[in-house]
């Protein structure tokens, strides 16, 4: 490769070309489908993400035996329910110690019956792809880990239960669903160990959640671009934002993360003209 190669000039490329592909990709028939579909999902808590963690680690997507019926599909003969917890709030009326009548509202759980999608049969459900398939990165999967070591930043492979989460990073830890294909752990750690560098000091902490999963999945998508390798970055950014300009804002620190892991990756081979 030429020394005199712009690397900040190949990253801008980059970056206007993910913004056009996210921008296309949420206009598209088949996220509004996919958008139709997902908001008549049950909206996981915390808490019931870990019941149904615990009662069916290969859950996806859960819903009631009626909401299944109104998406087409028909919970099949034998399937054991998954038990969550549903809110409900009651409205009672109680005299106050002078005896006046005041209205008071609470809040109570109780469990109800679930099923995974894989107890169903009947119409597909639309479906946004952010997983990268096949193992042909293990080299490179590899370079990143001694990247991670080199900056002291532990990385766990292990399942991560429901709900697509393909890894997470808690300052110094990086998490990766054990899973998955190398390849689409490649695309995982490099999201994580961008938060990782851009996160967790404080300048990182001015900018929200959108932001940092823009600022994380956009460096991916140019470290993975600069050596050609397979990325999800538009699938999964469509899910961030309908704002091209929002990626493009970005620039400066996707920039930035970017070059640190490729200058590293790269022993040196990207350079910038001075």
């Amino acid at each position: 490769m030429n020394p005199t190669f712009n690397l900040e000039k190949q990253i801008q490329g980059y970056v206007s070309q993910l913004a056009d592909e996210t921008d296309a990709f949420h206009k598209s028939a088949s996220f509004k489908e996919y958008l139709d579909t997902m908001a008549k999902f049950w909206h996981y808590s915390y808490r019931n993400q870990l019941l149904i963690h615990i009662q069916n680690k290969e859950a996806s997507y859960v819903a009631g035996f009626k909401k299944w019926n109104e998406m087409g599909r028909k919970i099949k003969a034998g399937s054991k329910a998954i038990k969550i917890l549903a809110p409900c709030t009651k409205k009672v009326v109680k005299k106050d110690p002078n005896g006046e009548e005041k209205e008071t509202a609470f809040t109570y759980f109780f469990p109800v019956s679930v099923f995974d999608v894989s107890q169903t049969d009947g119409k597909e459900l639309p479906k946004i792809n952010v997983e990268v398939e096949g193992d042909s990165l293990k080299g490179l999967l590899d370079k990143l880990l001694g990247f991670c070591k080199s900056r002291n930043i532990e990385v766990e492979f292990k399942e991560l239960g429901v709900n697509g989460l393909y890894g997470y990073s808690r300052g110094g830890k990086i998490a990766v669903d054990s899973k998955q294909s190398v390849n689409s752990q490649v695309n995982t750690l490099i999201h994580e160990i961008a938060h990782e560098l851009t996160h967790y000091s404080e300048g990182g902490k001015k900018f929200s959640k959108e932001e940092k999963e823009i600022q994380a999945e956009a460096t991916t998508y140019v470290v993975t671009k600069a050596l050609d390798s397979e990325n999800k970055s538009s699938a999964y950014l469509v899910l961030y934002t309908d704002d091209k300009n929002k990626i493009i804002e970005n620039l400066e620190v996707i920039s930035k993360t970017a070059k640190e892991i490729l200058e590293q990756l790269n022993d040196g081979v990207f350079q910038q003209n001075s």
